[in-house]
């Protein structure tokens, strides 16, 4: 087994996915710095973040069903391309219409990266698609969490055009990942097509909406803790500077479980790990409010790594029930169901503004419960159907 996966290639997948997520995470800053320079509303910047989310995540299962048919290997260096330079001119935007254009140009170039990447890890990984998934995920976390920092030095130090000298490295990093994947994605596609069925039931409709549902509350904890945990904190006593670093902590070691999930899911099965760590969440993310001092941010941390957990399990399940359209499974875990989850925290917004954030947070983290249940639903489904002899263990 363990042969029958190419992990080059992964983290060439996974480095791709870095750099995308990388110049994504400018977005925010760089809408906020275009707008208050020009004299913009925050309507303006929320009309902004709305057409990024549209165009970057809503519409990945489009591009996904599109890859699936027609998909070439130079498709994911050129999409890296397209988010790396459209991002990184954003900062240059002297109009609200230019700023607009390019936030869609690199909204379409990371809708159809996900997909593609996503569908490139699941021909490579062989035996281990829960633990390829992951890796693919990884790379995105990283990247992502370097995004927004690296952002505001460039804006804070060099001005309008900050952004436009980190296209640099970008192209540096689309040049490479052009010369990779003229390796990588014929070997992936020979790969898929010798272990491939050469049909597929039809697919199950029910429980691939509730696998989306499922990721989308999950998105929906994630989310609500990265948004409000500084109201928690600080209300508490701790500073800016320390509840920043609270944050930081909370997303770093969610590499870690999101690397243990797939690793353990390609072991045990990617249903038993997705319930048992949904479950298991929930006392750990409760012990934070309980308990005080150090205990309560290690309590935290370890509700963090066992939430992510599910990351890789949570999308190979999904593509083992679409065999035959990975790219699209992939954009409805990574494009509808984060983005739901991620427009679901405006009510956990309005619950902290209503009753405070220790009571909406101590609710949201009740709600793992809610997707494991979703999660067992699945797994009597791929039971009555015989799903359970293909090659993802459930």
């Amino acid at each position: 087994m363990a042969k029958d996966w190419d992990r080059r290639g992964l983290f060439v997948i996974a480095a791709s996915h870095g750099t995308s997520d990388f110049y994504a995470g400018f977005v925010p800053l760089i809408v906020f710095y275009v707008s208050t320079h020009n004299g913009l509303s925050p309507i303006f910047q929320g009309a902004v973040g709305f057409v990024w989310y549209v165009t970057s995540s809503i519409v990945q299962p489009a591009f996904g069903a599109y890859t699936d048919r027609h998909g070439r290997w130079w498709f994911l260096p050129a999409a890296v391309g397209l988010t790396s330079v459209a991002v990184s001119l954003a900062g240059l935007a002297t109009s609200p219409l230019a700023l607009v254009a390019l936030v869609i140009v690199g909204g379409f170039g990371s809708a159809l990266m996900h997909p593609e990447a996503g569908r490139y890890s699941a021909m490579l990984s062989g035996s281990h698609k829960a633990t390829g998934m992951s890796i693919f995920a990884i790379g995105g976390q990283i990247g992502y969490s370097f995004g927004p920092f690296v952002a505001a030095l460039a804006l804070a130090h060099f001005g309008d055009g900050g952004t436009a000298w980190l296209m640099i490295p970008g192209l540096v990093a689309v040049a490479a990942l052009f010369v990779a994947m003229r390796r990588v994605g014929p070997r992936a596609e020979r790969k898929h097509e010798a272990s491939s069925p050469r049909s597929a039931p039809p697919a199950d409709r029910t429980g691939i909406s509730l696998m989306v549902t499922s990721t989308a509350l999950r998105q929906l904890v994630y989310s609500s803790f990265v948004m409000f945990l500084p109201n928690l904190l600080v209300g508490r006593g701790f500073t800016l500077v320390e509840a920043g670093q609270v944050v930081t902590l909370f997303l770093l070691v969610g590499v870690v479980g999101t690397y243990a999930g797939g690793s353990l899911a390609d072991r045990f099965g990617a249903l038993f790990v997705s319930i048992a760590t949904m479950v298991a969440t929930v006392p750990f993310f409760l012990g934070f409010f309980v308990l005080g001092g150090p205990a309560a941010l290690v309590s935290l941390a370890v509700g963090s790594v066992l939430l992510s957990a599910n990351t890789g399990p949570g999308v190979a399940l999904v593509q083992s029930m679409l065999p035959q359209n990975l790219g699209m499974a992939l954009g409805l875990m990574n494009g509808v169901a984060f983005g739901a989850g991620s427009a679901l925290v405006t009510g956990v917004g309005a619950i902290v503004a209503h009753s405070g954030a220790a009571v909406a947070l101590g609710g949201v983290s009740c709600v793992p419960l809610l997707s494991a249940l979703a999660f067992a639903i699945v797994g009597q489904r791929l039971a009555q159907s015989g799903e359970e002899r293909r090659a993802l263990p459930v």
